[in-house]
């Protein structure tokens, strides 16, 4: 039997069917004892204080302890193996955890370091995030309850949690422990996970230094430090200092998840190749396996949500073209579409069971809050100054109004005069800027946002509610916006595109900082939109949509402001010192406009410009530059691809469209037409989108295989000298690679695939006709960064609109069914799996035949850091610092 103190005089013997062996410790609510069930087993009880057993109310919670601990998975706490909350003696049965309480050992010990300090960090954050899966918020984590089994860390002491209720918060007094309290629990406001994160935080600064962050003197005074002064981190170094300073920010939309601190240090450890982290984001299905789809049969049922509805906290997209396809711009792809618009070292982790527990919650924990709010212009790894000028060259933009800023440069400019609610931070997770907090109902039908307080426009105009619904309602009335595609769901959007009314007569609005979004259907990816420009607030002296003085001269309420703008020369931009997040590092950014987006290019070589964005074109003169620190690259969310027409003609049979792919290099196409830096596509989703870096969705894509590939053809009836039609739009880039696509499928299987040339302005009417057969050339870019926003506007439903491209004709019921359920599903992992199911469905039929995924490029000049890309391939200047 453990050791464990003797029982006190009064204490009784038995326990139900349990022997009482000695007492473990004492609480307010109740005393734990050692003891041992009927086998001789050794088993925790605790047990109701007596003085508590004739109060209802106390009753009540310790039956809630009960419910919750039965909520949590075993490996992050004592298990429940036995319970009478009703009896006379109310107590609760757990199993006992063979092992003494990070407090204790740290008493004993002194303070951790290195790879034992790690150790205790995963595992702490791995119980702590399975936990918040079970929907429970702890509440009081702290030192004496994380005990040091054998088999890892566990979370003990349930007395105080509670379960969330479904906006994803708790009402909350202020209970816990004081020097581990948040700042939200001590001032009484309402209390979710975020402060479970704080309390992590503070615990993991004691286990390292022996003393909690805000010190333990007087409750008043470690209080006082807790809600007003930053925390003492002592010997914390590293990676891991950054991660807990992060946890211990005083705003709670500030910290990051739990599973997000789970994954950065398990990257840290050296525990997950490159790339885990986003694949931690999707279940592992039986499809992953090499299981068949069924095309046209219900999808097969993916593990259940965690209990309780997903309301994210985000810690933060172009669409289809107006009517009529503009026409295309200098530096961009002509043909590209958003619908048609150009767019731009290792330590032991865990030992045993534990260590088959962190690996399992990475692989299927969803991840409602994965993101790390990243401080605006912080570059922590190395030293940087203040001040300095920012040159850019770019082509000239459109304009600068935020309701129609779809081009790289209108958006390079408008993101840095104005902050949205979240933003897309360059990692390419979505983190919240305005919005402190945004949630939905349970059913992601009727969304809540909750604004920050204390933001300003630049001359002064508050930033509220008010001026949100403002900014939204100037996009919808806007003729050159795209907001027919990212916002037509919005209930009450048709009237207001019509001028009939305004998103205030729509929308629930308390005026100041709080704003409820009703859909016409659910949409749980409703957030991952409103990074867009045309959801940015705008202030009072925007005025109406066609005010041509605000659209050239907006004011903002960005990290800069505009001080000069001359169409097509340039425009210059200042920092604004009244940014609510804090103080941009540069002093100011010119953006010289070029017509000529390779002369730009060539401004950075000769030191005249700081950055350039490099067209598609150019990127082979970039091959012998891949090893130079000035070249930056990131995916995109868009990829070039082969759309066959699948209603009539010889692309009607699967076959044909399986052999064109297996007959296709797409390497040598990669290297040859873009230098490399468009990598060969491995599944229709691009490696942009993220929970899809991998690729390796498009088995038959792996090519080329030409003996398959003639064989398929064969089948299908399509011998040597078979004419197919492939249309090209004229002057576009995809007319270089259609060329090699030809030559290649010339050589491998004798097809007669002759290019048909069309202009730009009758190419998108002349892929609707209803007798073009063969293939047609063109690109595409997600709305936004998701894998429904690529696959839904191209491959769902009849989508030959202005607001979609799905031009082949392919129709899948099997495909519609799981991008709905996706699209409705609150858990971020299992929407991503049903979103891999319907990528792997359109691949089997090649429903589309990718050729490369597009990757944002860009040089860069040698004085500055933190010049990297967002996913629209757009520098957040605020983050910027000269060496």
């Amino acid at each position: 039997m453990p050791r464990a103190a003797a029982l006190a005089p009064g204490d009784p013997e038995r326990v139900g069917a349990y022997r009482l062996a000695g007492r473990l410790g004492e609480g307010g609510q109740g005393t734990v004892y050692l003891a041992e069930n009927a086998a001789g087993e050794p088993v925790a009880v605790k047990v109701l204080h007596a003085r508590l057993a004739d109060d209802p109310r106390a009753r009540a919670r310790f039956a809630a302890e009960l419910k919750v601990a039965q909520r949590v998975s075993g490996f992050c706490t004592a298990r429940i193996l036995d319970a009478d909350v009703a009896g006379q003696v109310p107590y609760i049965v757990s199993e006992y955890i063979d092992g003494p309480s990070l407090q204790a050992v740290l008493a004993a010990e002194g303070p951790r370091s290195g790879p034992a300090l790690v150790r205790v960090a995963i595992g702490t954050i791995t119980a702590l995030a399975a936990i918040h899966d079970a929907g429970i918020v702890h509440r009081d984590v702290k030192p004496s309850n994380v005990l040091l089994a054998a088999d890892g860390p566990r979370l003990i002491d349930f007395g105080i949690a509670r379960a969330l209720d479904a906006t994803g918060t708790l009402s909350s007094t202020a209970v816990g422990t004081p020097a581990y309290m948040a700042p939200e629990q001590i001032s009484g406001h309402r209390v979710g996970p975020e402060a479970d994160v704080f309390a992590w935080g503070a615990t993991m600064v004691y286990a390292a230094t022996g003393r909690p962050p805000f010190g333990q003197d007087s409750i008043p005074a470690v209080m006082h430090r807790i809600l007003t002064l930053p925390p003492e981190l002592g010997a914390l170094s590293g990676p891991l200092r950054d991660i807990v300073a992060l946890c211990l920010a005083k705003d709670p939309a500030q910290r990051p998840a739990a599973h997000a601190v789970l994954l950065q240090l398990l990257q840290l450890a050296g525990a997950l190749p490159a790339g885990a982290a986003d694949a931690a984001q999707r279940p592992v299905t039986a499809l992953e396996q090499g299981a068949q789809v069924a095309a046209d049969t219900t999808p097969p049922t993916l593990p259940p949500a965690p209990p309780g509805p997903w309301t994210p906290s985000y810690n933060a997209g172009w669409a289809a073209p107006p009517p009529g396809p503009p026409p295309p711009g200098p530096g961009t792809d002509p043909g590209l579409q958003k619908g048609a618009a150009p767019r731009r070292p290792g330590v032991g982790v865990l030992a045993g069971s534990a260590a088959a527990a962190v690996v399992a919650l990475v692989l299927v924990g969803t991840f409602a809050v994965i993101q790390f709010r990243d401080r605006p212009g912080s570059e922590p790894t190395e030293p940087v100054k203040t001040g300095g000028h920012l040159r850019v060259a770019m082509t000239p933009p459109t304009g600068l109004n935020p309701s129609t800023a779809y081009g790289t440069t209108d958006r390079l400019i408008v993101r840095q005069l104005f902050s949205g609610l979240v933003e897309y931070a360059p990692d390419g997770r979505l983190r919240n800027l305005l919005a402190s907090r945004i949630g939905h109902d349970g059913s992601c039908r009727r969304w809540i946002i909750t604004l920050r307080s204390g933001g300003t426009f630049t001359n002064g105009e508050a930033v509220d509610a008010e001026a949100l619904l403002r900014g939204w309602t100037r996009a919808a009335q806007s003729p050159e916006s795209l907001a027919g595609t990212l916002m037509r769901d919005i209930e009450g959007y048709g009237d207001v595109a019509a001028g009939r009314s305004t998103f205030a007569d729509h929308v629930v609005s308390d005026g100041r900082l709080t704003v409820t979004v009703p859909l016409k259907e659910p949409d749980c990816e409703f957030p991952k939109r409103l990074a867009d420009p045309m959801f940015y607030p705008l202030p009072q002296v925007a005025g109406e949509h066609d005010n041509d003085a605000y659209n050239k001269q907006p004011i903002g309420n960005g990290p800069f402001r505009l001080t000069s703008y001359q169409e097509r020369s340039q425009a210059v931009l200042v920092r604004n010192d009244q940014w609510m997040f804090g103080r941009a590092a540069l002093d100011r950014v010119t953006v010289s406009f070029v017509a000529d987006p390779q002369a730009a290019v060539q401004r950075v070589t000769a030191g005249e410009a700081d950055w350039a964005e490099v067209p598609s074109n150019a990127l082979t003169r970039l091959a012998a530059a891949d090893r130079s620190p000035q070249v930056v690259k990131r995916p995109a969310g868009g990829s070039h691809m082969l759309v066959p027409i699948t209603t009539r003609g010889p692309m009607r049979d699967p076959r044909a469209r399986q052999a064109l792919s297996l007959a296709l290099d797409r390497r040598q196409i990669s290297q040859t037409v873009f230098g490399g830096h468009y990598p060969p596509a491995t599944g229709l989703v691009p490696t942009g989108i993220p929970g899809f870096t991998q690729g390796g969705g498009c088995p038959l894509c792996r090519g080329p295989d030409i003996e398959r590939a003639k064989q398929l053809a064969a089948e299908a009836g399509l011998g040597s000298g078979t004419r197919i039609d492939l249309h090209v739009r004229e002057g576009s880039v995809y007319l270089q690679w259609a060329e090699a696509v030809q030559a290649q499928v010339r050589s491998a299987l004798g097809w007669d695939l002759r290019i048909v040339l069309t202009p730009t302005g009758e190419f998108f009417d002349r892929i609707r006709d209803d007798d073009l057969e063969g293939l047609i050339a063109m690109g595409w870019l997600a709305d936004y960064p998701s894998a429904y926003s690529f696959l839904q506007p191209t491959l769902g439903g009849d989508q030959t609109d202005e607001s979609g491209g799905n031009y082949g004709g392919w129709r899948n019921a099997g495909f519609d069914r799981t991008l709905r359920l996706a699209r409705e599903s609150t858990d971020e992992a299992t929407a991503t799996g049903y979103l891999r199911q319907a990528e792997q469905i359109a691949a089997q039929d090649m429903a589309r035949i990718p050729i490369v995924d597009m990757a944002n490029v860009a040089l860069a000049g040698d004085g500055f850091t933190g010049l990297r890309m967002d996913p629209d391939g757009v520098p957040p200047l605020a983050e910027v610092r000269r060496r």
